[in-house]
């Protein structure tokens, strides 16, 4: 006898093999998904009425052992169910909308409609981020970032570097011209725009094809970037130290990465700490978001900052957790090549981390990410085929 365990990916076929009526699919597989949602601070009296009518219909709702005895006012709650449970569950509160409940149904409601991650096309480039990953080459024409400073600081040592990447098959070339590794001291804008606009310039004319991101969070670089043929925006600080960064991003209509960061660079791996880390990441794009998308901006994508304002652990934790960020619906992004929390990890030098980069880059893509930010394009752009041969092929 023979116990099998049955991935939900490959649920359909295998029921189909047993030899079911095909038309009885759409009864097996939604009992095949259990949904497990967290929700912060509910009013304790909505969250016993949470849990009966979870529990009514199947669910379950986990809260804070005080909660039955009055001692507590509110609590944080986990919700468990399939989505024929959530969606009994909502349509009931439609009729019980005090104690919160009425946000509380409108967070569930919203988690578990399937939205489709919006696709970009830029330069001709069709972006589906629900059926591919895509590789973004870093070039830092800066003396002195972290793994390759002052090696593309010519305008002639940077294009050959683009040509090498864009023939080992880069999807976008990300130009730095600040350093933002620890410690890092801020450059001015005149400083800044000298270094990135002339290789700008040069590269979209040399490669109109290949989409051009500006990392910076200085508003009028981005803007001169723009103009010079850039068209990302890539922003450490999430669109929050330049204040006019948000305008220009609405202005231009561009993509913009949302990055979060702890601090600034120049202070950020000084003791940085959080009550919940998650959470607060969470919370932190939640906010983003929703601002950026009421101001008119829609083409966000979102990174968690790995290494910024973060410990070892922390950026652990984020990339084991990384799959949380896909509520959002929108691309996720990472940075992981030749940082130092690998290092720490293998104890390896900056030199000798591309191992270390593309384990945790397999894993960034398995939970969720669609972007990898890397010096090393080449084994990447394997690693994505593999994966992509993978899934496709070995289905």
């Amino acid at each position: 006898m023979i116990v099998r365990n049955i991935k939900k990916d490959y649920l359909s076929q295998e029921l189909l093999d047993v030899g079911i009526d095909p038309q009885s699919l759409q009864f097996f597989i939604p009992k095949a998904e259990t949904l497990i949602f967290k929700l912060y601070n509910i009013d304790a009296r909505g969250a016993n009425i949470l849990k009966q009518e979870f529990l009514s219909v199947g669910g379950d709702v986990a809260i804070n052992k005080h909660v039955a005895s009055f001692k507590t006012e509110k609590t944080d709650i986990i919700t468990i169910g399939t989505p024929k449970v959530y969606k009994s569950v909502i349509d009931k509160l439609t009729l019980e909308p005090y104690f919160g409940l009425k946000d509380v149904r409108d967070a569930l409601l919203d988690a578990i409609t399937k939205k489709k991650i919006e696709t970009f096309t830029i330069k001709g480039r069709v972006f589906d981020f629900e059926k591919d990953f895509f590789v973004m080459g870093i070039l830092n024409v800066t003396p002195d970032s972290f793994s390759d400073g002052g090696k593309y600081t010519t305008l002639e040592s940077a294009l050959k570097r683009t040509e090498e990447m864009v023939n080992e098959g880069v999807d976008i070339i990300d130009v730095g011209g600040e350093s933002t590794r620890p410690n890092a001291d801020p450059v001015s804008i005149d400083e800044e725009l000298k270094r990135v606009i002339p290789i700008i310039n040069e590269l979209s004319k040399r490669f109109p094809t290949i989409p051009i991101s500006i990392d910076t969070y200085k508003a009028k670089v981005a803007e001169e970037a723009i103009n010079a043929g850039a068209d990302i925006i890539n922003d450490i600080s999430g669109l929050r130290f330049d204040k006019n960064m948000v305008n220009i991003a609405k202005r231009y209509d561009v993509p913009v990465v949302v990055m979060h960061i702890k601090g600034t660079p120049k202070n950020m791996q000084k003791n940085p700490t959080y009550e919940n880390l998650m959470k607060e990441l969470l919370e932190y794009f939640d906010e983003r978001i929703k601002s950026l998308t009421s101001f008119g901006i829609s083409k966000i994508i979102i990174d968690p900052g790995i290494g910024f304002g973060k410990t070892r652990e922390h950026n652990l934790t984020i990339l084991n957790r990384l799959s949380e960020f896909k509520i959002f619906n929108v691309p996720i992004l990472v940075g992981l090549s030749r940082k130092s929390f690998i290092g720490l990890t293998l104890d390896r030098d900056v030199s000798d981390r591309l191992f270390g980069t593309l384990a945790s880059n397999a894993f960034a893509l398995l939970e969720g990410a669609s972007i990898l930010r890397v010096h090393d394009v080449k084994p990447h752009v394997d690693l994505i085929k593999m994966i992509r041969a993978i899934k496709k092929e070995g289905n």
